[in-house]
């Protein structure tokens, strides 16, 4: 994962939510009373804020390939269903479409869980060579990423297979003899929506290959 940096919740939105509950005296239900066109408005401004990669697994995602996701489930904090906060764009996964990130994780809840907007998420997991992804930090910590690589499926055949992939496609595998100064803008450039305001998919797990040289 990498971390994704949250902005404020669209004025429109807030409005929008302000308006419904001033007309009908309640909160708005995002599955049962936000309009469609609302709905793709709002996924379009979270996925240009992720850079289009997926909130878990970093790939390529836009309208037609991803779901709007409740890390906090909706039905056990109904109060975050409309909060921007709680809202990322996962990707469909693969298969059965439940083989990874959103769909596999459903409604699955662990209070120890860290969102992708939390600070040090990214130094939860290490991505090797070979496209793994390794539970990293220690103790606790340690034990709740090694739960979040199961429970969102980032360890899957699919998703080691194409990490794998980009990482063997980068710098990080050129036979050529980087200094660390170059390895530094390296992984500077894949930090950045580089792409036409786009991240590299799977960008920090190359970013974690390239650092292991230095």
């Amino acid at each position: 994962m990498r971390k994704i940096d949250k902005g404020k919740p669209p004025e429109w939105f807030e409005a929008w939510k302000q308006a419904f509950e001033d007309q009908h005296g309640r909160s708005a239900d995002y599955k049962s009373d936000f309009p469609q066109s609302e709905k793709r408005r709002l996924r379009e401004q979270i996925l240009k804020e992720q850079g289009y990669i997926c909130c878990y697994c970093m790939c390529r995602i836009k309208i037609g390939s991803s779901h709007l996701e409740h890390f906090w489930p909706k039905d056990k904090f109904p109060d975050l269903d409309m909060d921007y906060a709680n809202m990322l764009a996962s990707c469909e996964g693969d298969t059965d479409g439940a083989d990874h990130c959103g769909h596999r994780k459903n409604n699955w809840y662990d209070s120890r869980m860290v969102i992708p907007t939390q600070a040090g998420i990214e130094s939860m997991f290490h991505y090797t060579p070979d496209g793994n992804i390794r539970p990293a930090g220690e103790n606790t910590l340690r034990e709740v990423s090694k739960k979040m690589i199961y429970e969102f499926g980032l360890d899957s055949f699919h998703l080691v297979r194409n990490r794998r992939l980009a990482i063997e496609a980068s710098e990080a595998f050129e036979e050529i003899e980087y200094t660390d100064e170059e390895l530094r803008d390296l992984i500077g450039w894949y930090d950045s929506m580089v792409d036409n305001g786009k991240y590299i998919e799977y960008c920090n797990a190359i970013i974690d290959v390239l650092r292991d040289y230095i």
